[in-house]
């Protein structure tokens, strides 16, 4: 034996293989994903990858609330660098993070525990955070060809846009023009789907009672809109409870989230292409056009 190697005279053969299977995983499952991480050094394996990765919770969660609930204007924003620091993917804040952490939210308010002036406050908070890591989860782009056209907006009567731009995100990422913003009146709508052209329309709805403006609003913008096959798609909670809700409206599909969202719209632009006239069209698929439109929204 090499006389390097230390003796453990009299441990158990047991004992010293569950040893050994102990600092196996702890350098497999830890500290390997973490060095391969920090130095780039060739690609990460889904098994490995999902070992660094770190887990947001429902304590996260309900920490994450408190800090953009509370005086200190800059605690969200601690609470949010403090787990990506710790392992967690800008995708995993969005989705895991900011979008539960505004439906509990809507919940303390519907419950009277928080007020709308305290609601607004915080989801204010919460969409600056969402741009301030916009950066980082565009980079991670793989898509250099360009998709297509998509117009996002909320309900004309309803004002949080935190949803709609998170869905903004990942439609960039995966290589839509996109604008999205703060519901339009009536006629600012119908005049923006007549003279451009979007494959795509996008409503987030959150109160059942604007549902009959949704339906008018559909059915107004496909008549109105340059493509004559302009898709609907739509998303909030009540679609998630009630997924037929989406044919009684008049819309093609429902995403059921900022992830599903691209996969959805990308399912929907062979029929919003269907005998297109690409001179009416006008090179709509220029990556990256929109962008700056929804940095303002």
């Amino acid at each position: 034996m090499d006389h390097l190697t230390p003796q453990r005279t009299g441990e158990p053969t047991l004992e010293r293989l569950e040893r050994l299977g102990r600092l196996e995983r702890t350098i497999s499952h830890e500290l390997v994903p973490r060095l391969m991480i920090s130095h780039r050094v060739g690609p990460v394996s889904p098994a490995v990858d999902a070992a660094a990765v770190r887990a947001l919770s429902d304590e996260d969660i309900s920490a994450f609330v408190a800090a953009v609930r509370s005086q200190d204007d800059t605690r969200g924003a601690q609470c949010v660098r403090g787990v990506l620091a710790e392992g967690a993917t800008v995708e995993a804040v969005y989705l895991d993070l900011l979008a539960p952490a505004a439906r509990r939210l809507g919940a303390l308010w519907e419950c009277d525990e928080c007020d709308f002036v305290e609601v607004t406050v915080a989801l204010g908070r919460m969409q600056r955070l969402l741009r301030d890591l916009s950066q980082l989860f565009l980079a991670d782009t793989g898509h250099a060809e360009a998709v297509g056209n998509v117009f996002l907006t909320c309900v004309p009567g309803e004002q949080h846009t935190l949803g709609i731009i998170m869905v903004g995100e990942f439609l960039l990422r995966d290589g839509w023009r996109v604008l999205v913003g703060a519901p339009w009146t009536d006629g600012d709508l119908l005049t923006m789907v007549a003279h451009e052209w979007y494959d795509v329309i996008g409503f987030s709805v959150g109160t059942e009672s604007r549902l009959a403006v949704l339906r008018r609003d559909i059915r107004r913008l496909r008549q109105a809109s340059r493509n004559p096959n302009v898709q609907i798609m739509v998303g909030g909670q009540l679609f998630a409870e009630d997924a037929a809700l989406a044919e009684q409206l008049g819309a093609d599909a429902i995403a059921a989230d900022a992830r599903e969202a691209p996969s959805i719209a990308r399912s929907l632009l062979p029929a919003a292409r269907a005998g297109a006239d690409v001179h009416r069209m006008e090179d709509a698929g220029a990556h990256g056009q929109f962008r700056e439109a929804l940095r303002r929204a």
